[in-house]
């Protein structure tokens, strides 16, 4: 999850920064989408660090907010795919590749819900 963090945080800079430069004037592309995904990135990226470093300490909270971050992140990522096989464009290795992982990593938080149970309190 740390390392998820860092890359998302990463590319949701890039595309951030790289969106204001396309508000410039006279550029023929609108830079708008570009930073409306640099900032959900950089949300996402910020969720994926506090919850890996509370799934480090085998928080309970942590695995909540993992197993929502890894569900928003596969269905955005789903919705993607979906907008560019309507819009006629080839699903893209890469693109099966990251819904692969990011649905692996949602059914590995699924599997090991027992281990961030809290304990019965006795009595």
């Amino acid at each position: 999850m740390l390392l998820a963090s860092v890359i998302v945080f990463l590319i949701g800079a890039a595309s951030f920064f790289v969106g204001f430069a396309f508000l410039l004037p006279n550029t023929e592309i609108s830079g708008t989408t570009l930073i409306l995904n640099g900032i959900l990135y950089l949300v996402i990226g910020i969720v994926l660090a506090i919850a890996g470093g509370g799934l480090l300490g085998m928080r309970p909270w942590a695995w909540g907010i993992a197993l929502l971050a890894s569900l928003v992140t596969l269905v955005y990522l789903g919705y993607g795919v979906y907008q560019d096989a309507i819009a006629g464009a080839a699903v893209t290795l890469a693109s099966v590749l990251t819904l692969t992982i990011v649905g692996v990593i949602f059914v590995y938080l699924l599997s090991v819900y027992r281990a961030f149970r809290r304990p019965a309190m006795p009595m």
